[in-house]
Protein backbone atom coordinates (compact mmCIF):
# COMPACT_ATOMS: atom_id res chain seq x y z
CA UNK A 1 0.00 0.00 0.00
CA UNK A 2 1.48 3.67 -0.50
CA UNK A 3 2.07 5.70 2.04
CA UNK A 4 -0.18 8.36 3.28
CA UNK A 5 0.56 11.75 1.84
CA UNK A 6 -0.09 15.06 2.64
CA UNK A 7 -2.82 16.89 1.23
CA UNK A 8 -3.28 20.38 0.66
CA UNK A 9 -6.16 22.33 -0.23
CA UNK A 10 -7.42 26.13 -1.24
CA UNK A 11 -8.37 26.88 2.25
CA UNK A 12 -4.94 26.01 4.07
CA UNK A 13 -3.16 28.01 1.06
CA UNK A 14 -5.48 31.20 1.28
CA UNK A 15 -5.38 34.44 3.64
CA UNK A 16 -7.81 34.18 5.75
CA UNK A 17 -7.09 37.78 7.75
CA UNK A 18 -9.21 39.75 4.93
CA UNK A 19 -9.11 43.37 5.02
CA UNK A 20 -11.59 45.02 2.19
CA UNK A 21 -12.16 48.39 0.25
CA UNK A 22 -15.40 50.07 0.69
CA UNK A 23 -17.27 51.19 -2.29
CA UNK A 24 -16.81 54.64 -1.79
CA UNK A 25 -12.76 54.68 -1.61
CA UNK A 26 -11.56 57.15 -3.98
CA UNK A 27 -9.68 54.65 -6.47
CA UNK A 28 -6.58 56.65 -6.15
CA UNK A 29 -6.41 55.50 -1.75
CA UNK A 30 -7.28 52.27 -3.05
CA UNK A 31 -3.87 52.18 -5.43
CA UNK A 32 -2.08 53.69 -2.60
CA UNK A 33 -3.50 51.36 0.22
CA UNK A 34 -2.55 48.36 -2.36
CA UNK A 35 0.67 49.19 -2.69
CA UNK A 36 1.17 49.71 1.28
CA UNK A 37 0.31 46.45 2.43
CA UNK A 38 1.38 44.75 -0.95
CA UNK A 39 -1.95 42.63 -1.59
CA UNK A 40 -2.42 42.04 -5.20
CA UNK A 41 -6.29 42.14 -4.56
CA UNK A 42 -8.69 42.78 -1.72
CA UNK A 43 -12.63 42.61 -1.82
CA UNK A 44 -14.85 45.03 -2.43
CA UNK A 45 -17.72 46.33 0.30
CA UNK A 46 -21.15 48.54 0.28
CA UNK A 47 -23.17 48.23 3.22
CA UNK A 48 -21.88 45.48 4.80
CA UNK A 49 -21.84 43.27 2.02
CA UNK A 50 -19.16 42.15 -0.61
CA UNK A 51 -19.93 43.14 -4.59
CA UNK A 52 -16.58 42.68 -6.22
CA UNK A 53 -12.84 42.93 -6.29
CA UNK A 54 -10.09 45.18 -6.72
CA UNK A 55 -6.61 44.25 -8.40
CA UNK A 56 -4.15 46.10 -8.17
CA UNK A 57 -3.88 46.52 -12.05
CA UNK A 58 -7.67 47.74 -12.22
CA UNK A 59 -6.04 51.19 -10.07
CA UNK A 60 -3.49 53.63 -9.93
CA UNK A 61 -2.68 56.84 -7.74
CA UNK A 62 -3.02 59.07 -10.72
CA UNK A 63 -7.44 57.82 -10.90
CA UNK A 64 -9.40 60.64 -10.41
CA UNK A 65 -13.31 60.01 -8.89
CA UNK A 66 -14.80 59.56 -5.87
CA UNK A 67 -15.61 55.73 -5.61
CA UNK A 68 -14.66 52.03 -7.20
CA UNK A 69 -17.83 51.48 -9.22
CA UNK A 70 -16.02 52.21 -12.20
CA UNK A 71 -12.86 49.73 -11.18
CA UNK A 72 -14.10 47.00 -9.56
CA UNK A 73 -14.56 43.71 -10.95
CA UNK A 74 -18.26 42.02 -9.95
CA UNK A 75 -17.49 39.06 -7.21
CA UNK A 76 -19.45 36.39 -9.15
CA UNK A 77 -18.75 32.26 -9.26
CA UNK A 78 -16.47 32.70 -11.62
CA UNK A 79 -14.15 34.12 -8.82
CA UNK A 80 -15.02 31.97 -6.30
CA UNK A 81 -13.15 28.98 -5.19
CA UNK A 82 -14.18 26.03 -2.50
CA UNK A 83 -12.09 25.62 0.79
CA UNK A 84 -11.82 21.87 0.33
CA UNK A 85 -10.28 22.11 -3.46
CA UNK A 86 -7.76 19.63 -3.93
CA UNK A 87 -3.60 21.49 -4.67
CA UNK A 88 -3.94 20.22 -8.05
CA UNK A 89 -6.97 21.76 -9.15
CA UNK A 90 -5.95 24.99 -7.03
CA UNK A 91 -2.72 25.27 -9.36
CA UNK A 92 -4.99 24.76 -12.63
CA UNK A 93 -7.39 27.08 -11.64
CA UNK A 94 -4.46 29.53 -10.84
CA UNK A 95 -2.60 29.14 -14.43
CA UNK A 96 -6.29 30.30 -15.28
CA UNK A 97 -6.54 33.32 -13.83
CA UNK A 98 -4.62 34.97 -10.60
CA UNK A 99 -7.21 35.42 -8.07
CA UNK A 100 -9.97 33.87 -6.53
CA UNK A 101 -12.35 34.39 -3.23
CA UNK A 102 -13.77 32.04 -0.70
CA UNK A 103 -16.81 32.69 0.88
CA UNK A 104 -19.27 32.38 4.13
CA UNK A 105 -22.34 33.87 5.09
CA UNK A 106 -22.32 37.44 2.88
CA UNK A 107 -18.39 37.32 3.69
CA UNK A 108 -15.26 37.11 1.60
CA UNK A 109 -13.47 34.58 4.42
CA UNK A 110 -10.11 34.21 2.20
CA UNK A 111 -8.22 35.41 -0.92
CA UNK A 112 -6.07 33.06 -2.80
CA UNK A 113 -3.84 34.15 -5.36
CA UNK A 114 -0.89 33.12 -7.26
CA UNK A 115 1.41 33.99 -4.74
CA UNK A 116 0.15 31.67 -2.15
CA UNK A 117 1.81 29.02 -3.86
CA UNK A 118 5.05 30.16 -2.41
CA UNK A 119 3.51 29.12 1.35
CA UNK A 120 4.66 26.54 3.36
CA UNK A 121 1.74 24.27 3.09
CA UNK A 122 2.43 24.57 -0.94
CA UNK A 123 6.26 23.72 0.24
CA UNK A 124 4.92 20.57 2.27
CA UNK A 125 3.34 19.08 -0.11
CA UNK A 126 5.47 19.05 -2.95
CA UNK A 127 8.20 18.05 -0.82
CA UNK A 128 6.19 15.15 0.11
CA UNK A 129 5.22 14.04 -3.59
CA UNK A 130 9.26 14.84 -4.51
CA UNK A 131 10.61 12.49 -1.55
CA UNK A 132 7.73 9.54 -2.79
CA UNK A 133 9.45 9.80 -6.36
CA UNK A 134 12.64 9.87 -5.24
CA UNK A 135 12.15 6.45 -3.17
CA UNK A 136 10.76 4.71 -6.06
CA UNK A 137 13.56 5.97 -8.74
CA UNK A 138 16.00 4.60 -6.28
CA UNK A 139 14.07 0.87 -6.87
CA UNK A 140 14.26 1.25 -10.31
CA UNK A 141 18.17 2.02 -10.37
CA UNK A 142 18.80 -1.02 -8.08
CA UNK A 143 16.58 -3.15 -10.53
CA UNK A 144 17.37 -1.96 -13.48
CA UNK A 145 20.96 -0.77 -13.47
CA UNK A 146 22.73 -2.33 -10.61
CA UNK A 147 26.36 -1.13 -11.89
CA UNK A 148 24.62 2.66 -11.19
CA UNK A 149 28.26 4.05 -10.53
CA UNK A 150 29.13 3.11 -14.22
CA UNK A 151 27.06 6.01 -15.91
CA UNK A 152 27.69 9.93 -16.02
CA UNK A 153 27.75 10.56 -12.28
CA UNK A 154 30.69 12.66 -11.34
CA UNK A 155 33.72 11.82 -9.13
CA UNK A 156 32.59 14.34 -6.97
CA UNK A 157 29.39 13.09 -6.99
CA UNK A 158 30.58 9.48 -5.68
CA UNK A 159 32.82 11.17 -2.97
CA UNK A 160 30.45 12.83 -1.56
CA UNK A 161 27.75 9.80 -1.70
CA UNK A 162 30.74 7.46 -0.13
CA UNK A 163 31.51 10.22 2.91
CA UNK A 164 27.82 9.33 3.61
CA UNK A 165 27.67 5.98 3.17
CA UNK A 166 30.68 5.92 5.93
CA UNK A 167 29.03 8.10 8.32
CA UNK A 168 25.69 5.83 8.41
CA UNK A 169 27.74 3.00 8.89
CA UNK A 170 29.71 4.15 11.06
CA UNK A 171 26.18 4.81 13.38
CA UNK A 172 25.51 1.41 12.51
CA UNK A 173 22.25 2.85 10.39
CA UNK A 174 23.86 2.45 6.69
CA UNK A 175 21.05 1.56 3.62
CA UNK A 176 22.16 1.09 0.35
CA UNK A 177 25.02 3.08 -0.91
CA UNK A 178 21.76 4.67 -3.57
CA UNK A 179 20.03 6.05 -0.67
CA UNK A 180 22.97 8.46 0.12
CA UNK A 181 22.97 9.99 -3.53
CA UNK A 182 21.61 13.54 -4.46
CA UNK A 183 18.03 13.70 -6.39
CA UNK A 184 20.34 15.41 -8.99
CA UNK A 185 22.20 12.12 -9.06
CA UNK A 186 19.35 9.89 -9.40
CA UNK A 187 18.21 12.10 -12.26
CA UNK A 188 21.69 11.82 -13.85
CA UNK A 189 21.56 7.88 -13.69
CA UNK A 190 17.43 7.77 -15.15
CA UNK A 191 17.78 9.63 -18.03
CA UNK A 192 21.27 7.94 -19.08
CA UNK A 193 19.84 4.46 -18.93
CA UNK A 194 17.60 3.48 -21.38
CA UNK A 195 15.31 0.80 -19.78
CA UNK A 196 15.06 3.82 -17.02
CA UNK A 197 13.64 6.33 -18.61
CA UNK A 198 11.23 4.30 -20.50
CA UNK A 199 9.88 2.99 -17.27
CA UNK A 200 9.38 6.41 -16.40
CA UNK A 201 7.12 6.81 -19.28
CA UNK A 202 9.43 8.89 -21.39
CA UNK A 203 9.60 8.63 -25.55
CA UNK A 204 12.56 9.95 -25.76
CA UNK A 205 16.25 10.49 -23.84
CA UNK A 206 15.39 14.67 -24.51
CA UNK A 207 12.57 14.70 -22.50
CA UNK A 208 13.42 13.02 -20.01
CA UNK A 209 16.53 14.94 -19.62
CA UNK A 210 14.19 18.26 -19.56
CA UNK A 211 11.43 17.10 -17.43
CA UNK A 212 13.33 15.65 -14.65
CA UNK A 213 15.40 18.50 -14.72
CA UNK A 214 13.03 20.75 -14.23
CA UNK A 215 11.70 18.13 -11.19
CA UNK A 216 15.54 18.82 -9.52
CA UNK A 217 14.89 22.36 -10.07
CA UNK A 218 11.96 22.46 -7.95
CA UNK A 219 12.91 19.99 -5.39
CA UNK A 220 15.78 22.66 -5.07
CA UNK A 221 13.75 25.61 -4.33
CA UNK A 222 11.69 23.96 -1.89
CA UNK A 223 14.36 22.43 0.13
CA UNK A 224 16.01 25.88 0.34
CA UNK A 225 12.88 28.06 0.73
CA UNK A 226 13.01 29.54 -2.70
CA UNK A 227 10.45 31.05 -4.41
CA UNK A 228 8.00 28.11 -5.90
CA UNK A 229 6.42 30.83 -8.53
CA UNK A 230 8.66 33.33 -9.20
CA UNK A 231 6.47 35.00 -11.92
CA UNK A 232 3.07 35.78 -10.49
CA UNK A 233 1.82 37.99 -13.58
CA UNK A 234 2.19 36.00 -16.48
CA UNK A 235 2.05 32.78 -18.00
CA UNK A 236 3.46 33.30 -21.52
CA UNK A 237 5.84 30.74 -22.77
CA UNK A 238 9.01 33.38 -22.82
CA UNK A 239 8.00 34.35 -19.13
CA UNK A 240 11.49 34.72 -17.19
CA UNK A 241 10.89 32.66 -13.77
CA UNK A 242 8.86 29.89 -12.62
CA UNK A 243 5.22 30.86 -14.15
CA UNK A 244 2.27 28.89 -11.96
CA UNK A 245 2.46 27.01 -15.40
CA UNK A 246 5.42 25.68 -15.17
CA UNK A 247 4.83 24.69 -11.62
CA UNK A 248 1.60 22.91 -13.05
CA UNK A 249 3.49 20.78 -15.46
CA UNK A 250 6.55 20.00 -13.25
CA UNK A 251 3.86 18.50 -10.95
CA UNK A 252 2.43 16.92 -13.62
CA UNK A 253 5.63 15.31 -14.42
CA UNK A 254 5.64 13.88 -10.98
CA UNK A 255 2.40 12.26 -10.71
CA UNK A 256 2.68 10.63 -13.97
CA UNK A 257 6.21 9.66 -13.00
CA UNK A 258 5.09 7.76 -10.33
CA UNK A 259 2.07 6.24 -11.98
CA UNK A 260 4.06 4.58 -14.36
CA UNK A 261 6.97 3.62 -12.06
CA UNK A 262 3.58 1.88 -9.80
CA UNK A 263 1.98 0.29 -12.78
CA UNK A 264 5.64 -1.37 -13.38
CA UNK A 265 5.62 -2.72 -9.88
CA UNK A 266 8.01 -0.07 -8.58
CA UNK A 267 6.42 0.53 -5.24
CA UNK A 268 8.46 1.35 -1.86
CA UNK A 269 7.66 -0.93 0.85
CA UNK A 270 5.48 -3.24 -1.83
CA UNK A 271 5.56 -6.95 -0.78
CA UNK A 272 4.15 -8.25 -4.21
CA UNK A 273 6.79 -8.92 -7.01
CA UNK A 274 6.79 -6.16 -10.32
CA UNK A 275 5.67 -7.49 -13.19
CA UNK A 276 9.08 -7.38 -15.74
CA UNK A 277 6.73 -7.48 -18.58
CA UNK A 278 5.59 -4.02 -18.07
CA UNK A 279 8.51 -2.10 -17.61
CA UNK A 280 8.69 -1.02 -21.38
CA UNK A 281 5.51 -0.42 -21.37
CA UNK A 282 4.33 2.67 -19.49
CA UNK A 283 0.51 3.03 -19.21
CA UNK A 284 0.93 7.24 -19.18
CA UNK A 285 2.93 9.23 -21.39
CA UNK A 286 4.55 12.29 -20.57
CA UNK A 287 5.35 13.39 -24.25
Amino acid sequence: MPRDLYDCTAAELATHSVEHLDHNTPPRDAAAWLHETGYDAAPVYADNEPVGFIHKDDVTTDDDGDTLDDHLTPLTIHYMISGDTQFTDVLSALVEQPVYFLGGHNHVTGILTRADLNTAPARIYLFDRITYLEEHLRELILDTKPAWKDTPVTAAELDDIETRYEDAQAANVALDELHYAQFSTLETIVTSVDACWQTCGFSTKGSADSRLHAVTDLRNDVAHANLLVENTTSNDFLSSGRTTENLYDTLETIHNVLSNLQDAGYEPGATTARDAATLADPSTSLD
